[in-house]
């Protein structure tokens, strides 16, 4: 039986892994990238039981997450809890994994579970365009990099 309150997505980013590692635990970063639409504003205290914060801006809402980071293994694995109007009174939990594909290329595993039932489909949705707008300043940053 397929659990509904687990999403899995699986990208392949157009950077190297230290790079990606750092477009998730970097606010300036953060903020150009971890939103569906809009804007965002990111705040992090990165170390285990380090807080994160997240407001996006966008469609006329404004949408607060809070996190607490549980596993950092940099540049490999990143595990926080994610908290929202969404989410339920239980945080659920977040694993990015990244595993280095060549040079230049990171393939990204990230797994959200303990979410509501009828908040998986949302996220799912959320969590891709959220990864495709980062493969996407990913792309832009790096194109820089090598015409420069």
């Amino acid at each position: 039986m397929i659990d509904t309150r687990v999403i899995e997505i699986r990208r392949r980013l157009p950077a190297p892994i230290a790079e990606v590692f750092r477009w998730w635990t970097e606010p300036e970063l953060l903020r150009e990238w971890m939103t569906p639409v809009g804007t965002v504003e990111a705040e992090v205290d990165l170390h285990v039981g380090g807080r994160l914060h997240i407001v996006m801006r966008g469609d006329g809402r404004v949408i607060e997450h809070t996190g607490e980071y549980l596993e950092i293994d940099s540049p490999r694995r990143l595990v926080f809890t994610w908290v929202s109007p969404y989410t339920g009174s239980v945080p659920s939990v977040i694993s990015v994994e990244l595993h280095a594909a060549g040079d230049d290329m990171t393939d990204l595993r990230l797994v959200h579970a303990g979410l509501p039932d009828a908040a998986a489909r949302f996220h799912q949705g959320g969590w891709g365009a959220m990864l495709d707008r980062l493969g996407g300043r990913l792309q832009e940053k790096e194109g820089l990099k090598h015409a420069g």
